[in-house]
Order: C-alpha cells, then sequence, then structure tokens
C-alpha cells in the first residue's frame, strides 16, 4: 500500500492529523467546493432583505423593485430606469448587510448618498422608484433575527383581520340591541313625557303647545305590550358583555385590549387559563346575541341550553385571537412538553420555535434532532411547517396557511447564525442545511386531505427523491484542462462550514491524490470498499481547488442524517418500503398463480434521481445556456420570457429557444437567477439597443 494513502486512511479511521501528506483544514478559508461560488453572497440576488411595512405583506426589495421597473419600455429611458434600479438595489443590499439601515428610509438615504453623481437621469429614476416602493417599513436582512421578525409580521397582519372581523361582528350586533331596546323606549310612556316633547321641540314652539295636553293624547293612542322586563335585562346583559370585552374592543371602548404575543409557553398558557371564563361568556353573548337580533330567542328552551354552557366547555373558537409564542432553542427544550400540551388540547397556539446552532459537539460530533416536529405531527391536528430562514419567504403562502390555520400550528425554523460559522452569511449557512438534509424542510397540512400522502410534502427540498442532492462540478487542473464530474452535497459539506467541526477534516497535498479517495457520497449507500478514503472537494477564497478527507466521525454523523432523511422520504411516499413489501408480496402471489411464463415484474425499489449529467469538458462560452440540475425552480427565468426558458420534466430550467428573446432578456434572468446558473453568453443579434452596458453586466456571469 502506498504511503501517502496509508496516511489517508489513518486519519480517516482515527482523526489523528500527523502525518506528511496531511494538514489541518483550519485558517485556510475552505468551503465545501459547491458552495464556494456564493461566498461573496452580496453579487448574488436572492429574495433579501424584506421589507416589512405595517400593513402590508412581506415583500422582497428585489421583487419590489422588479415590480417598479415593469411598465419600463424598451427605449432608452426605460433601459436606463432598470440599470438604475439594479445598481440601488445592490446599494440597498449592502447597506442593510453592513447594519447601517434598519429601516427601509434609513437604508434608502445611505444608498442614495453612495450613488449620487451627475450621471444624467440618474436623480429623476430614484425619486420615480421611490415612490413605487412602500414609505417605510423594517428592512430584515437574512441573519438570527429574520424568523421571528417574519413571523411575528405576518401573524400581526393575520391578527389584524381576524379581530377587525370580530370586532365588526360586535359591533352590528350590539347595534342590533341597542336599536330593539330604542324601539321599545321609542314605544313606552316615558318616550312620550311633556318633558321629552318639550326637550324635542325647539324653543319657538314652547309659548304655543300645550305639551302635557300632547302628552296625554300620545298616551291614549298608545298600543300596550313592549319588552318583557326578562328580555330587557337580558338584551342589557348582552350589551355589557359585548361592549367591555377585551378581545376585540369596539371603538371608543375604555377597556384595553388584550395581548396575544408571548415567548414564554408558561405565560400564554396562564393567559389562557385566565380569560378562559371571559372567552366562555363572550362566546355565549355572542350566540344569545345573534338570536335576539334575529328573534328568534325562547326563553323557554334557550334559557337551560345558555345556562349549561360553561368555561369548561368552551372551545377554542376562529372568531377569537390567535396566541403567538416565539421560544429560542434552549427554551423549546425545556417547554416541548408544555408545548405539546396544549397542541393536544387543540388550544390556537401558533407557535415559532428557532433554532441558531444544529451542531452537538459534546460526545462526539452529532445534529441534534428537534423532537417538537415529529410530536406535533403525530397528534394529527396540528399544522407543522419546518424551514430554515433562506427558504422562509419562498415558503411564505405555507407560512401563512399556517399562521391563518383554525387550530394549533408549529413553525421549525433554523436561522443559520450559529456560533461556529461566524464570518458566513447566515443565508448561506441555512440553505445549506436544507441542500444537505441536515435541516430538511416539510410540511404536514391536517386540513389538506383525509390521507397521509396529502397532508404531508417534502417538496421545499432540492431533489427531494434523491438520498443526496447531486450537481455538476466543473474545474481546471494543473495541465489548463477542464474536467468534471457530478457530486453530491451531503451533511459533511454542511459541517465543513463549521470551524468547530475542523479537527475532523485534512488536506491532501495535491501529489498526494490518488484513485483510492473517492467523493464521501460513494462510501456511505452502500457502504464501500475497506481501502476507499472518502473526501470532498472544497475550495479557498482564490478558487484554487482541495480534496479533504473526512474522518469516520464525519461518516457516522452522515449516515445517521441520511436514516432520518430516509424515515422522512418514507412519510413523503418517495421509496416507501411498506408499498415495496406490498408489490413484492403481489408479484410472489401473481407468479405463484400465473402461466408457466409469466412476464417478469420489475422489484419495488426506491425512487432515486437519476444522477445529473457532467457538464461537458468544454463549452462555447458565446452559446448561452443553463446549468438545468442546479435549477432551483424559481419560476423568475419563465416569468421573463416562457418562450425563451422553460422546464423539463424535473420542472428545471433550460434555455429552449435563445432566439426566442432579446439578450436583454437573457442577461436579466442571469442577474435574477437565485443560484446564478444562467450564463447568458454572447447575443445573437449585434444590433440589439445597448449592448456595451448588457456586455458588462453579463460578464459576471459568462
Amino acid at each position: 500500500m502506498h504511503v501517502a494513502h496509508q496516511d489517508q486512511l489513518a486519519f480517516h479511521l482515527t482523526g489523528r492529523c500527523s502525518f506528511g501528506s496531511l494538514t489541518p483544514i483550519g485558517g485556510r478559508g475552505l468551503l465545501p467546493a459547491l458552495l464556494a461560488p456564493y461566498r461573496d453572497l452580496a453579487a448574488v440576488r436572492h429574495d433579501f432583505p424584506l421589507v416589512l411595512s405595517e400593513g402590508a405583506p412581506a415583500a422582497s426589495l428585489g421583487g419590489l423593485l422588479d415590480a417598479a421597473v415593469a411598465d419600463a419600455g424598451e427605449d432608452a429611458a426605460g433601459q436606463r430606469l432598470r440599470g438604475h434600479a439594479r445598481r440601488l438595489e445592490r446599494a440597498l443590499r449592502q447597506v442593510a448587510a453592513e447594519g447601517g439601515g434598519p429601516t427601509l428610509a434609513a437604508a434608502w438615504e445611505v444608498a442614495a448618498a453612495r450613488l449620487a453623481s451627475d450621471e444624467p437621469g440618474l436623480s429623476e429614476d430614484l425619486d420615480r422608484l421611490r415612490r413605487a416602493l412602500p414609505r417605510d417599513g423594517l428592512l430584515a436582512e437574512c441573519d438570527q433575527a429574520l424568523p421571528a421578525q417574519l413571523v411575528r409580521h405576518d401573524w400581526t397582519e393575520v391578527q389584524r383581520a381576524r379581530s377587525e372581523r370580530l370586532r365588526t361582528a360586535i359591533g352590528t350586533l350590539a347595534a342590533g340591541l341597542e336599536n330593539i331596546l330604542k324601539a321599545d323606549f321609542a314605544a313606552s310612556p316615558a318616550a312620550n313625557s311633556p318633558e321629552r316633547l318639550r326637550a324635542g321641540m325647539g324653543e319657538t314652539y314652547h309659548a304655543v303647545f300645550d305639551f302635557a295636553a300632547m302628552a296625554r293624547l300620545l298616551e291614549r293612542g298608545r298600543k300596550p305590550g313592549g319588552l318583557e322586563e326578562g328580555r330587557r335585562r337580558r338584551i342589557e346583559w348582552l350589551l355589557g358583555v359585548l361592549r367591555g370585552q377585551r378581545f376585540a374592543p369596539l371603538p371608543g371602548s375604555a377597556v384595553d385590549a388584550y395581548g396575544f404575543a408571548f415567548e414564554d409557553c408558561a405565560a400564554a398558557l396562564e393567559a389562557w387559563r385566565q380569560r378562559l371564563p371571559e372567552a366562555a361568556e363572550l362566546a355565549r353573548a355572542l350566540a344569545m346575541a345573534r338570536l335576539e337580533v334575529a328573534g328568534e330567542y325562547d326563553e323557554s328552551w334557550h334559557d337551560a341550553i345558555f345556562a349549561a354552557v360553561g368555561a369548561e366547555v368552551h372551545a377554542p373558537s376562529a372568531e377569537f385571537p390567535d396566541y403567538l409564542i416565539v421560544l429560542g432553542e434552549a427554551a423549546a427544550r425545556e417547554q416541548a412538553g408544555l408545548v405539546l400540551q396544549a397542541f393536544a388540547a387543540g388550544l390556537p397556539f401558533k407557535v415559532l420555535v428557532q433554532r441558531d446552532d444544529l451542531l452537538e459537539t459534546g460526545a462526539g460530533l452529532g445534529l441534534g434532532a428537534d423532537a417538537l416536529a415529529p410530536g406535533a405531527m403525530s397528534l394529527g391536528e396540528v399544522y407543522v411547517l419546518q424551514a430554515v430562514a433562506a427558504h422562509l419567504f419562498g415558503q411564505r403562502g405555507r407560512l401563512l396557511a399556517a399562521l391563518e390555520f383554525a387550530g394549533p400550528a408549529l413553525i421549525s425554523a433554523f436561522s443559520g447564525a450559529g456560533p461556529g460559522t461566524a464570518g458566513l452569511a447566515p443565508y448561506l449557512v441555512s440553505a445549506a442545511a436544507a441542500e444537505s438534509r441536515a435541516f430538511p424542510g416539510f410540511v404536514y397540512d391536517p386540513a389538506a386531505g383525509a390521507d397521509w400522502a396529502s397532508r404531508f410534502r417534502l417538496d421545499p427540498n432540492p431533489q427531494p427523491q434523491a438520498g443526496w442532492p447531486l450537481h455538476p462540478l466543473n474545474w481546471e487542473d494543473a495541465a489548463h484542462h477542464r474536467q468534471g464530474e457530478t457530486v453530491a452535497f451531503t451533511v459533511v459539506d454542511f459541517l465543513a462550514c463549521d470551524r468547530r467541526a475542523s479537527s475532523h477534516f485534512a488536506v491532501v497535498a495535491r501529489d498526494a491524490w490518488n484513485e483510492q479517495l473517492v467523493p464521501l457520497a460513494a462510501v456511505l449507500e452502500p457502504p464501500g470498499a475497506e481501502d476507499r478514503v472518502p473526501m470532498l472537494f472544497m475550495a479557498d477564497a482564490d478558487g484554487a481547488l482541495y480534496k479533504v478527507i473526512a474522518d469516520e466521525a464525519l461518516l457516522i454523523t452522515a449516515r445517521r442524517c441520511l436514516l432520518r432523511w430516509r424515515s422522512l422520504q418514507e412519510l413523503g411516499g418517495i421509496g416507501n418500503s411498506h408499498a415495496a413489501r406490498a408489490v413484492t408480496a403481489a408479484r410472489a402471489e401473481w407468479e405463484r398463480t400465473a402461466s408457466p411464463s409469466p412476464a417478469p415484474v420489475a422489484p419495488a425499489t426506491e425512487v432515486a434521481a437519476a444522477p445529473a449529467e457532467p457538464e461537458p469538458a468544454e463549452r462555447d462560452p458565446s452559446v448561452a445556456y443553463i446549468e438545468t440540475p442546479r435549477c432551483s425552480s424559481c419560476n423568475e427565468c419563465i416569468q421573463i420570457n416562457d418562450r425563451m426558458f422553460g422546464y423539463d420534466a424535473n420542472k428545471q430550467a433550460s434555455i429552449i429557444d435563445a432566439k426566442a428573446g432579446t439578450y436583454r432578456q437573457l442577461v436579466e434572468a442571469a442577474e435574477g437567477c437565485q443560484v446564478s446558473v444562467i450564463h447568458p453568453g454572447k447575443p445573437l443579434d449585434p444590433n440589439e439597443p445597448g449592448l456595451e452596458e448588457l456586455l458588462q453586466r453579463a460578464e459576471p456571469f459568462l
């Protein structure tokens, strides 16, 4: 066995880096090769920052600016406006990343000052863009604060609409009850007293009319009747409850509204218990008031029914506000039992559990599993959404569905702002956690259907049918020849971003590269030959490629992570072992009863994504193309021109007809691509307007 290979195998088995051809990974600034191109996040167009304006849905800054230039023409002025919008977006993103603008208005001032110049039309375009954007709002970066900021904003908007509906219903019923009392009073002797008649007439007529005689005449013609005393007291009690409730106080009410946002589950439970009698009383009052206003209240049996309704039988109502509970990682561990207790009782609690760190470095090396999400799903009636911060805005439809769900909901989010990845954008860390299956996304919606297949979805994950996502990796060797292969992005790639795990990696000197160094995924499933050494590709800030060995502790962690992912795939109907067993049994039965020469039936196997084809060794840089296997299916290029761009069977984009659009559309699609997989090549039409500027903008993507 070659000496270098012996050193490599020894490190893999022992984790001790004391061999000549191996050096520690620390201090080199290495990132997984598939992640390294996004090291400078400011150069990548993505959803963030978000603009969170009161009374408006959360919006992407880039999306708002896109909308602002959507009606700009193709003339020189329109092209200039789009160019200024892109420059402004980059400046605003930079200001937000530096922490120099917590609000849109503040960041705008800084960004506009940086862009200030004598360039023709710049001032006018900035004014136009400013008018198209919200006046102000929180500028939310993808950082540690993002999950709570976004969930609080959306929950507030949902609750504002719900409270307004409840307030309107209460106000309408209160007005109806008041009208009943007014009508009864108008027909009473007190309404026609001389004093009230005098007060209702102008002073001019005081000397002309005999108000006492008028009162006697009106009383003589009044029909007997009016409200019974019991009904009058009931209506007055109902009005007192509706006017004095604190769940959605009426305009002008002197009572203070209850708060429904908490950072402690125990406090939320205590508030729920204390308010339960009032909630039951209000629910009873609403039901009784509806009957009274409709004239359908029958004392002979409604009195007995409502007298029997107490707080102990009051169920959470979709009319009432929900409770928001925001829990950090430590609080979630301490209060997991209380959360599940509240969920099991069906209480209207929307719980955000935020994790900032996935790595556990106590005994060995591992990724902490979240027990709350599986526990909540097992109850069957809890909406569960798990997503990383980088995907939260993209999953906003499901986030809103969770917050609007008529029952309990759990939102589990990973921010990517852990202590071991400081210096790396939380956006990249959280996206890598989802890509590597370290923190997979999923949704469980109890209202989506009667069967589990309808309720549980894994589609937020990249390539959900595969064990690990596969991507093409291309590099140039020492002889300047282009090389490439398809590699998997595994949980070990994610751990390589964390300096606390650096002792589990070792860099292989280039002259010690050999055939026994194989991509890590090749020895995970199924296990590889004993003499093969698992490695991953990493790159430094200059783009130089390295092969890095992973020790056995990392492989143990990866196998555990993959096992968890396989369990989720089973829940999602991917490679389901129960279905495979049923098909195998059916095949055996069919073979037993069929003719002597039955046609063979393929055994049921796990559905796995076909490995992506590697990029060709040489590609003409003048020809536009898309790295289709890396497409995230964000739909932005399709929206630009659905005749130029199209999806394949895996809903991943490619250029179907480069002549069906303009070079400008190719460049704008490349700039807008969230994962930078669109390469615009060179223009087909040498006479297209603005080519000089477009070629400069296209340069980073060629």
